[in-house]
């Protein structure tokens, strides 16, 4: 059985001692618990902690069938936040029995509370204590039990020494050499296994995630294993780029055994990364200790990224010096014609996509963005010839010219991609033109019969906002072709 236990913090001493009670009550229950410390409903606007907001993405990983019960310590997640966001944050759970930890008045959803703490008032070990108990009788008689009788506990304190000892450790190895791939996850899996953890993986989405304030994430479904100790065996997932459900990761990190455990979000700036989780021991409720491993992970995982980015930057430079080489004028890439397709190149794409945007994309209109990858294009080259080749770039330049409005703009950004900015009245209209792109591509296919002339699209639609640049339109739906690319592959 899988209990989850959504929490703010673990800097709170309340929340600290309640964990300290629900992870004894999980192991004499047997059961597992994951612990997701959040923060808060309500971000503080603060200069110094601009993204705090960011924890919050761990609640939404609470939200599968891979929990049989959850319980929200709401009073604290939701601090000074209006009773209205409250409510609709427990009603993301809908499906899965919640318990809070205390009775909630004037709400319109309908969750239980845990039983009453017959104890002191500040025996928060027994309210963790009892709500896992009850959570669990919860889950499976769907009626709260009696109460629990009172248990004491003896929870001693790891030196803090220690800890900063561990994650010392943790750093030095992570982050001080240099791996080949991706062996870097593997490495941190191997030292957390050395300091005698059974449980521990790290989750990472192939391409990083916006969440703002302004534009909330939506958590994808399937996620790729970069590291996993399951019950203290290290699992291979190097090779095999091993891709899991979001929904399973519990069962699959535990393979269905019990554990305590704790789960935090991975994120740089405005972007989900993915997730860390680990087994919940003495080190992590002493203050900052599981915030400062996501950052080791943070930044490991972080350097592994640009490091692959540099690599591809690099590639596409000796792809341009190739392309110069093999063109008798230097004056095409100067200029802002393409000179095979006759249209605009990415100087002259960028210059008439800005114009464009500046008089059109205005109150009520909306902005069309599309990217157009030749797949196909070096196989081509590689066995028929240039010449074929550019007769195949030049049929794909004919078909955006047929699909697209005259008004818009399209230019070959790269020697095998397009780009296409479209501003229309009509909302909804990106939609049209998947499906045009889509009948387009399946002509494409039957063109010639001696190779395969296909393309990977991706177009985006976005409302007018004064704030909203065509960088990060360009970028958004160039992470969405990247995604589409990495499920089809």
């Amino acid at each position: 059985m899988n209990i989850g236990l959504l929490v703010s913090e673990l800097e709170d001493k309340e929340v600290k001692r309640i964990c300290v009670g629900a992870s004894q009550a999980a192991r004499d229950k047997d059961i597992t618990l994951v612990i997701m410390p959040g923060k808060y409903l309500i971000a503080e606007d603060e200069e110094d902690n601009p993204y705090d907001y960011q924890h919050m993405a761990v609640f939404d990983y609470a939200d599968t069938e891979d929990f049989d019960a959850l319980i929200i310590d709401i009073d604290r997640i939701g601090k000074g936040a209006p009773i209205l966001k409250r409510d609709a944050f427990l009603n993301k759970f809908s499906g899965i029995p919640v318990l809070t930890l205390t009775k909630q008045e004037g709400l319109d959803v309908e969750v239980m509370s845990v039983n009453e703490v017959e104890t002191d008032h500040d025996q928060f070990e027994q309210l963790g204590y009892e709500a896992v108990c009850d959570a669990v009788f919860y889950a499976n008689n769907m009626a709260l039990p009696s109460n629990e009788a009172a248990k004491i506990f003896s929870f001693v304190d790891k030196p803090e020494s220690e800890a900063l000892s561990a994650i010392s450790r943790v750093g030095k190895m992570l982050l001080n050499r240099k791996y080949p791939k991706e062996k870097v996850y593997e490495v941190f899996a191997e030292s957390v296994k050395k300091s005698g953890l059974n449980n521990c993986g790290i989750y990472l989405y192939d391409q990083k995630i916006r969440n703002s304030v302004k534009y909330w994430w939506k958590r994808p479904e399937h996620i790729c294993v970069k590291s996993a100790l399951v019950n203290g065996k290290l699992e291979d997932t190097m090779d095999a780029h091993k891709v899991v459900k979001v929904s399973d990761i519990i069962s699959q990190l535990t393979e269905n055994k019990p554990a305590v455990l704790v789960a935090g979000v991975i994120f740089v700036g405005e972007y989900q990364l993915g997730l860390l989780i680990t087994e919940f021991t003495a080190n992590m409720i002493i203050d900052y200790f599981f915030d400062t491993l996501l950052s080791v992970v943070t930044g490991a995982s972080r350097v592994s990224y640009l490091e692959k980015e540099l690599k591809k930057t690099n590639e596409e430079l000796y792809e341009v010096q190739e392309e110069l080489a093999r063109d008798d004028s230097v004056l095409d890439h100067i200029g802002d014609q393409d000179y095979l397709t006759g249209g605009l190149n990415r100087r002259g794409f960028f210059a008439k996509a800005y114009d464009l945007l500046k008089e059109e994309f205005k109150e009520g209109s909306y902005a069309i963005v599309a990217y157009i990858h030749m797949e196909s294009l070096k196989t081509i080259n590689s066995m028929f010839g240039k010449e074929e080749g550019d007769r195949a770039v030049k049929r794909v330049a004919l078909i955006l010219k047929e699909v697209f409005e005259e008004k818009s703009i399209y230019g070959r950004i790269r020697g095998d991609e397009f780009a296409v900015l479209e501003i229309t009245d009509e909302q909804g209209k990106a939609e049209f033109l998947r499906e045009e792109m889509s009948v387009q591509n399946a002509k494409l296919l039957t063109d010639n019969t001696r190779y395969m002339n296909h393309l990977q699209y991706s177009i985006c639609e976005f409302g007018h906002d004064e704030n909203l640049s065509l960088r990060e339109m360009l970028k958004e739906t160039d992470e969405n072709l990247q995604r589409i690319k990495g499920s089809i592959s």
